[in-house]
Formats: C-alpha cells, sequence, structure tokens
C-alpha cells in the first residue's frame, strides 16, 4: 500500500513533468504487481509482467521522442 500512496502523492503534486508521471505509474505498477502476485496464476503473471515492461519500454520511448521534438519534458507545453 505504501507504492499506491507514494504513486497517487506524486501524481497529484508532480504531474506538469513527465518523468514524474512515468516514475508515478511504474509505482502503480508495482503496488498491482505486489497485490496481484498472489492471486494470479503463473501465465497470467507472466502476461501482466510482460505487459508491465512493454509499457515501461513505450513510456521512455514517448518521453525521449518528446525531448527530442520540443526539447523538454514538460508534460503540458
Amino acid at each position: 500500500m505504501i507504492f499506491l500512496f507514494i504513486s497517487m502523492f506524486m501524481l497529484f503534486f508532480k504531474w506538469q513533468r513527465f518523468i514524474f508521471i512515468l516514475i508515478s505509474l511504474e509505482f502503480l505498477m508495482l503496488s498491482l504487481f505486489l497485490s496481484l502476485s498472489t492471486v494470479l496464476s503463473e501465465m497470467m503473471f507472466f502476461y501482466f509482467m510482460c505487459f508491465s515492461v512493454i509499457s515501461s519500454i513505450l513510456g521512455m520511448v514517448v518521453m525521449v521522442g518528446n525531448m527530442k521534438i520540443y526539447g523538454s519534458d514538460q508534460c503540458i507545453f
């Protein structure tokens, strides 16, 4: 629950920068991962892990693309 608490506060207070949004989404994924790790079967656990890795990589690609085009990591331009 501490990861959910941290991620909600990061989304609430630091929503203007894209890197903090990505970090808070990673904390949300970690809290969901920890809470569902005992409930899911092995195959669903593997799908969930793959989804979290792919979403992390795509978030970093979007951030690097935004910094390349706009020159800033601001969310609202």
